[in-house]
């Protein structure tokens, strides 16, 4: 009876030691996800200490509350923080993709940050069936070369651009926006940037 047990438990103990050896060479087959972004969505110098890679959604009510912490970042760490935007819009934010796309095609333009702050300053203006009247709003407001713009718009490349950055999103294991990695460490959503995200920075800048 009790080799019976014992062997049982040891074909429990084998199962289980299977599935901890497939979960960690899944994780290892995982490709590190890229960093890197156009020009236009980043800011702060090349060498900086401190590297804040952000995946956001334009459509996403928490990255908006996140966004006063995120515009303080570069006044605040100066010359000591690079910052990356990358696209992340959510299946359920059934806007949010042209959002991306409508940043995307300003930033082409030079103006990214000034569209993307729109965006975010006017989220409950846009985030609607009207969509596209306002974007293009938004577009004008910026000066923009709309025919550029609009080309850009209907472009397939500047989808594939937004589904490569959901791409290292995914190779990431991001499932909720915003997250940040400030040197690799990830913080979800506005609280943890705010309480855990900056001190975190502040004990980086000491090494």
């Amino acid at each position: 009876m009790r080799t019976k047990i014992s062997r049982r438990f040891a074909g429990y103990g084998l199962v289980a030691l299977l599935c901890v050896a497939s979960v960690a060479v899944g994780h290892r087959t995982r490709k590190p996800f890229s960093t890197t972004a156009p020009d236009f969505r980043q800011r702060g110098p090349a060498d900086a200490k401190i590297l804040v890679v952000e995946f956001s959604d334009f459509q996403c009510p928490a990255c908006r509350v996140a966004e006063p912490t995120v515009r303080k970042m570069l006044p605040l760490y100066e010359g000591k923080l690079r910052f990356v935007f990358k696209h992340f819009p959510l299946r359920m934010h059934e806007w949010a993709r042209a959002g991306a796309v409508a940043a995307e095609c300003a930033g082409r333009q030079g103006q990214f940050w000034p569209y993307h702050d729109r965006l975010y300053d006017r989220q409950e203006e846009w985030t609607n069936e009207k969509y596209d009247s306002f974007l293009t709003g938004y577009a004008k407001e910026d000066k923009l070369d709309l025919a550029a713009w609009n080309a850009c718009r209907a472009d397939p490349q500047t989808m594939a651009v937004i589904d490569a950055d959901v791409k290292d999103g995914g190779d990431a294991w991001v499932n909720a926006t915003p997250t940040f990695f400030v040197n690799g460490r990830r913080f979800v959503g506005f609280q943890q940037l705010a309480a855990l995200g900056l001190p975190f920075i502040d004990k980086e800048l000491t090494k």
